[in-house]
C-alpha cells in the first residue's frame, strides 16, 4: 500500500461513470470493507489495469482503441 500520495487533477466529461464504478465496487464488498473504496482508489486501480493491458496487448490493446475513439473535450458535438 502506497502511503506517499500526489493530487492530480483530472477533467472528465461526466463523472457518472466513475461514480457508478466506486458504488457497484462498494456494493460488492463487505460492509467493513467499503469505505476504502473511493473515487481516487478506483481511478488508482483502473490506471494500474489498463497500464498492465496495455503491457500485454500492445497495440491490439483496448485502451489504445478507446483512447483514440474517445471524443476529445474540444469537438464540437
Amino acid at each position: 500500500m502506497t502511503t506517499n500520495k500526489q493530487r492530480l487533477t483530472i477533467y472528465l466529461s461526466s463523472t457518472r461513470e466513475l461514480d457508478d464504478l466506486v458504488e457497484a465496487a462498494r456494493r460488492a464488498l463487505p460492509l467493513e470493507a467499503r469505505g476504502r473504496v473511493t473515487r481516487s482508489t478506483a481511478v488508482e486501480a483502473a490506471v494500474s489495469l489498463a497500464l498492465a493491458e496495455l503491457r500485454a496487448n500492445g497495440k491490439q490493446s483496448a485502451l489504445l482503441d478507446a483512447l483514440v475513439t474517445l471524443p476529445r473535450a474540444n469537438d464540437d458535438g
